[in-house]
Formats: structure tokens, C-alpha cells, sequence
């Protein structure tokens, strides 16, 4: 006698949403504590930095890419270094830190400097199935033609992103991750691909124009934050 199969039960899954969600409560329950008087309103400010590391645990749940996962843990090393400054537990200044920046360029131009799959050097037009993009106070542009195309990871921090799918096909689904703070995201799909838009909007926008076809077979699922920043996705 053969036996039905059970579902595992994996327990609860902590997603990004779960972890603003408790981010919002937590604020929400310190500011009322200083109406209230039980606690200084100005003490309520040194908490600051916890947007931070909350902003950085999120693109680090929602990161399908290790750049994506590294850059969501340098935010909440940032944010824990900023936090403990203000408590007086260690010292960190971010201006002390600003000539970084110089490097942060240098290295970008480092790397777009070599050749990509096309032979290019400008990184615009590439086969790959899975795409990375970063833009810090600066543009990254990238049109994709890659026939298996499965996934992206988009970061933009006072900067911006154009993602151009619209030469590109992939295997059933595909999924971008998305990571907008005080920047923006395009992303240009074509019009037999289905979005399914997951991301969330805190203090920014998310705007879905793409118009897919009665029989769209391709979908892809838009998963992350615009915090502060903006994400469009358009045919």
C-alpha cells in the first residue's frame, strides 16, 4: 500500500515585507512612547540608523545574486557602524569615509573597461542569462539578448538603471530584483512577457505600464523595494 505524500511543513518564511512590517510597527510604538512621554523625543532620533539596516536586510532576503547579497549586508554594516555611533558605542563618521567614493568610480571604470560577451566594452549589449547591475551617483544601462534569460539583480542608490529585455527571451520565468533608494529603475520588456509586479513601495513609486498579449507564455516577477526611489517597467 503506497502512502500520499504529506507536505513538508518548512515553517514561516521570513520575507522582506515581514521585515519593514516590523520595522514600521517598531517606529510606530517608539513614537508613540514620546507622546506619551515615556521616552525623550529627541532620544527617538539616535534610532535612525535602523531604516538602514532594515533597507539592507531586506535587499539582502530579496537578492538572487551574490553582489546583491553583498550589497545588502555592507547597508547593515553601515547601518549598525551609524547606530552604535550615536549610542557612543563606537565612533563612525560618514563623511570620513567620502574620499571612498573616488574609488567606488575608479573601480567602475576598471570594470567597464573589459570586454563583454559581445566584444564590446561598453557592457550595453550582452547574452547573459543572469544580469547585475549597480549604480551609485551614476547610470547603468544594459540591453540584454540572451534566449535564456533568468534573472537580475538591480541596485540603484542616487543613481539610475535601464534594464532593455525587449531582445531578450527566457525559458517560462524569469525574476529581476529590484533595490531602489533615492535612484531609479526602468526595465523594458516585451509585449508576450506577463509581469507579475511583487515589489513593494515605501515613500517611492512603482509604476507596471507593460501591455502583455492575450496569449503571453513568458512571465516575469518583480520582486524588492523602491525606498524613497522609483521603478518603472514598460513593453
Amino acid at each position: 500500500m503506497t502512502l500520499p505524500l504529506q507536505p513538508v511543513n518548512r515553517g514561516p518564511r521570513i520575507t522582506p515585507q515581514i521585515v519593514v512590517g516590523l520595522g514600521i510597527v517598531v517606529m510606530g510604538l517608539l513614537l508613540t512612547a514620546g507622546n506619551l512621554g515615556w521616552v525623550e523625543t529627541y532620544e527617538l532620533w539616535r534610532y535612525w540608523p535602523l531604516i538602514v539596516i532594515a533597507g539592507g536586510l531586506a535587499k539582502f532576503l530579496t537578492a538572487s545574486t551574490t553582489a546583491g547579497r553583498v550589497t545588502g549586508t555592507v547597508f547593515m554594516i553601515v547601518g549598525a557602524l551609524l547606530l552604535g555611533n550615536n549610542f557612543q558605542v563606537v565612533r563612525f563618521r560618514v563623511w570620513d569615509w567620502w574620499p571612498l567614493v573616488f574609488v567606488l568610480i575608479g573601480l567602475r571604470l576598471i570594470f567597464r573597461s573589459r570586454p563583454t560577451l559581445d566584444g564590446t566594452g561598453d557592457g550595453t549589449v550582452t547574452a547573459d542569462q543572469v544580469v547585475s547591475g549597480f549604480a551609485f551617483w551614476s547610470t547603468f544601462r544594459r540591453r540584454i539578448l540572451s534566449t535564456a534569460f533568468k534573472q537580475a539583480d538591480l541596485t540603484a542608490i542616487m543613481g539610475g538603471i535601464e534594464l532593455d529585455l525587449r531582445g531578450a527571451s527566457t525559458p517560462g520565468e524569469a525574476v529581476i530584483d529590484v533595490f531602489a533608494m533615492w535612484g531609479g529603475i526602468e526595465i523594458k520588456v516585451p509585449p508576450d512577457w506577463a509581469v507579475s509586479n511583487q515589489a513593494m513601495a515605501i515613500m517611492g513609486g512603482i509604476e507596471d505600464k507593460s501591455n502583455a498579449t492575450s496569449d503571453a507564455r513568458q512571465r516575469l516577477i518583480i520582486r524588492g523595494f523602491a525606498l524613497m526611489g522609483g521603478v518603472e517597467i514598460k513593453t
